[in-house]
């Protein structure tokens, strides 16, 4: 990637969103641009904010909040997931720990909670599916060696 870095409007033309939307993604964490000189107030976007562009605007079409969205974009100890391969292993755990959730849910559910927990494992299934065809497309995307 180049080292090349946007203004919110030269960002916002190339993603072909709006300066606002990415302002809003800004304001809520998801994108952290750099900020040279303190006090000018502009912030300059990178090529890698431009794959966390593309990564929440994936999310996003599968229905992901922007609470789930900001989970998979960054680890459990609050650190900025840096690269694909980071991302990759934060669902990695995520799945692994609703595995062994619905394994004890299974083992503990009253036939009073099965309609509640019915539409729980819907969703669920529905965000699965979500994070399956993101994974199909991200390694459709890797050349072969």
């Amino acid at each position: 990637m180049d080292g090349r870095s946007y203004t919110i409007g030269e960002f916002a033309r190339l993603l072909g969103v709006s300066p606002r939307t990415i302002d809003f993604y800004t304001r809520q964490g998801l994108l952290n641009p750099e900020q040279p000189a303190r006090g000018h107030g502009y912030r300059h976007y990178t090529q890698g904010d431009r794959a966390r562009v593309a990564l929440i605007k994936q999310l996003k079409a599968r229905k992901f909040s922007l609470q789930e969205i900001r989970r998979v974009l960054y680890s459990p100890s609050g650190q900025k997931a840096t690269s694909t391969v980071e991302i990759m292993e934060q669902v990695t755990l995520d799945l692994e720990r609703l595995q062994n959730l619905i394994q004890k849910t299974r083992s503990s559910t009253s036939t009073a909670d099965q309609p509640a927990m019915r539409i729980v494992a819907t969703e669920a299934l529905q965000k699965a599916t979500g994070i399956c065809s993101l994974l199909v497309a991200f390694l459709q995307d890797i050349p072969l060696l």
